[in-house]
């Protein structure tokens, strides 16, 4: 309490320009720019996934309830963050009123446990999703350690999010009797309060690169079409972006790790750090839903779009009382030219749920490393037929 308000008098020794212009980032416009078509984008992905599992292979996993989860938690912590900009968020913390600093605790409080809370479920459903690839092999065992790894991180700065202080509301009420004892993300003392958002940033971008790299280990495997070749770059392009907001919303911390005076105008500064957070989040849930749902709205968009091309040709009745063999006949038309054969290939051109291709994105089946698939396609029989 004391440290808390001697800053305040110092901060209060060299007032900031109320008048100085506002950062592009602390502008509301930026904050609902930047953050909005993301979070659109991140619940369509979550909305095609639950589709594609539930109602199309209908076998769900641990992977899809987990990132479910985040969806709502990082839902949550959006309107959290939007629930603070009125209150004064953007502002010098100086230039707030206690009021205003109180709700602005307040929201805040809320929005880092779900950002915390989000973190930890979207990667624990990535690690499940790696389970149901990797059915053995030292890549699962690599996987359900790195999950035990995750699970224990996740769940200490959760604590530590959750329970910022004792009591709880000591986070946004300071003024209370007996006064709250805080830690960490409590900003208890602002050197505790830096040590934890950086140790976070820090073991988060480690653990980001890691599950990252886990898939590429497939990619450099022989034998990929090319079709799994594009799914592996889509999935490495947003792989790069997690990583990278993860790098940026670490260097947003330290860059303000300096002064006791700069690090608490947190209000200021903290804007900037919330934005890069949600679109990192966002991106770790687009990149662990796309694999899901993206075969099957591939071959669904094969039935919207023509793709095939029709020649219409044109014969001569022979006459009935010659004897011709139509066996050698060059031009005879075989029943794939006729309406029964275009039928046919309208129906073969709907996903093939047996295509080991969409089963190892879709489902999560696939065989083992090592195995090899064959597969054996009847020839079809010659049918003729005369007008």
């Amino acid at each position: 309490m004391a440290d808390f308000n001697s800053i305040l008098a110092m901060m209060a020794a060299n007032p900031p320009d109320p008048n100085a212009p506002t950062p592009v980032s602390n502008r509301k416009e930026t904050i609902y720019g930047a953050t909005i078509p993301f979070q659109v984008l991140t619940l369509s992905a979550v909305a095609f996934r639950i589709y594609t599992r539930f109602r199309i292979v209908r076998e769900p996993g641990w992977d899809d309830y987990f990132v479910i989860l985040a969806a709502v938690f990082n839902l949550a912590a959006l309107i959290c963050f939007y629930g603070a900009i009125p209150h004064g968020l953007g502002d010098h913390l100086l230039l707030l009123n206690e009021k205003q600093i109180n709700m602005i605790m307040m929201w805040l409080y809320v929005q880092g446990a779900c950002y915390y809370t989000t973190t930890t479920l979207i990667k624990v459903s990535l690690l499940c999703q790696y389970l149901r690839l990797f059915r053995t092999g030292l890549l699962r065992k690599f996987c359900q350690a790195l999950l035990l790894l995750v699970s224990l991180w996740g769940a200490g700065y959760m604590f530590m999010a959750w329970f910022p202080c004792f009591p709880v509301s000591g986070f946004w009420d300071r003024m209370q009797t007996p006064p709250p004892k805080c830690y960490g993300f409590g900003f208890g003392t602002v050197s505790g309060a830096a040590a934890a958002f950086i140790s976070f940033g820090a073991s988060n971008m480690v653990i980001d690169t890691i599950i990252f790299l886990i898939p590429l280990t497939v990619y450099f495997r022989d034998g990929l079409n090319k079709k799994q070749v594009f799914a592996f770059l889509g999935l490495f392009t947003l792989g790069s972006v997690v990583v990278l907001m993860s790098v940026l919303r670490l260097w947003t911390t330290l860059k303000n790790n300096g002064s006791e005076v700069e690090k608490m105008d947190f209000t200021y500064w903290y804007p900037l750090t919330l934005i890069i957070s949600c679109i990192e989040v966002d991106f770790a849930i687009m990149c662990a839903s796309m694999p899901i749902f993206w075969p099957v709205m591939l071959a669904s968009m094969k039935e919207i779009f023509v793709t095939q091309e029709v020649r219409v040709t044109h014969h001569h009745r022979l006459d009935g009382s010659a004897d011709f063999e139509m066996n050698d006949r060059p031009n005879s038309l075989k029943s794939s030219s006729s309406q029964e054969g275009l039928t046919k290939l309208g129906h073969e051109m709907k996903t093939d749920y047996s295509d080991p291709y969409v089963v190892q994105h879709v489902t999560g089946k696939m065989p083992a490393l090592g195995e090899v698939q064959v597969g054996v396609t009847p020839k079809k029989k010659r049918r003729l037929w005369s007008k």
